[in-house]
């Protein structure tokens, strides 16, 4: 997990800058790390021990994302956590809360030490899954900072779609192309809809199905607007 920069030993701030400040009245001091090639990407952390995997995946999906011309737009912030998410009723690794533009993130050794041992898209949590599950985080936060004046969606749908297609995005073809055989599905076609109950029912396939379709675009960008301004419950194809 250990990669070297050729600006600096890690490609986090602490060679250039670093705050240090208290999270809640008589709570330990947390560090501000801010990431060398990205500097709108601020993780406060314990310690520097995850840092330079955060802003590695980070900069992944922010590259994925700016084929489709999404680019973040303001500082997104995330913070390391050592116990499992409750995200409306399932436990999650990460979560991305619209209300205060910030990612709350676990950090790889606790999620590894989870009951039963974690699973990614039907295979074992490791350490690349752990990229992915960083970038789908960070195409959350992407994703509102380009929704122009729409600030509460009635559905995930267009998110989840978007976050998916980046988190397996990031993975390497290897990972990705078994990920997708196993799956046994194609991307989605015109007249399906797009929806969270689908997703709750098949996560592994949705996570495809969003990857293949949005990839195998010709012109992507208008489907791109699509999401962006969807208010719905879920998408229709066109």
């Amino acid at each position: 997990m250990q990669r070297k920069s050729s600006r600096c030993p890690h490609k986090y701030i602490p060679c250039y800058l670093l705050f240090i400040f208290t999270l809640l009245a008589g709570s330990a001091h947390a560090k501000i790390f801010i990431c060398a090639d990205l500097p709108l990407i601020e993780i406060t952390a314990a310690d520097n021990s995850m840092v330079e995997d955060i802003c590695d995946a980070s900069g992944k999906a922010i590259v994925f994302l700016a084929r489709y011309q999404l680019h973040p737009k303001r500082v997104i912030m995330i913070q390391m956590i050592e116990t499992s998410i409750d995200d409306h009723g399932y436990l999650a690794y990460g979560s991305y809360d619209r209300q205060s533009d910030r990612i709350q993130l676990m950090s790889l050794p606790s999620i590894l030490q989870g009951s039963p041992p974690p699973e990614m898209y039907d295979q074992p949590f490791d350490e690349e899954h752990y990229y992915g599950a960083i970038a789908h985080e960070i195409a959350h936060a992407v994703f509102q900072h380009n929704t122009g004046t729409i600030k509460d969606q009635l559905t995930s749908a267009a998110q989840e779609y978007l976050a998916h297609a980046t988190q397996l995005g990031v993975l390497s073809p290897a990972r990705r192309t078994r990920i997708i055989q196993a799956s046994n599905v194609g991307p989605w076609e015109a007249g399906d809809s797009i929806s969270v109950t689908y997703m709750g029912l098949r996560p592994t396939g949705f996570a495809v199905k969003s990857y293949l379709h949005l990839t195998q675009m010709q012109d992507p960008q208008p489907f791109i607007n699509l999401l962006l301004h969807n208010n719905w419950f879920y998408i229709s194809v066109p």
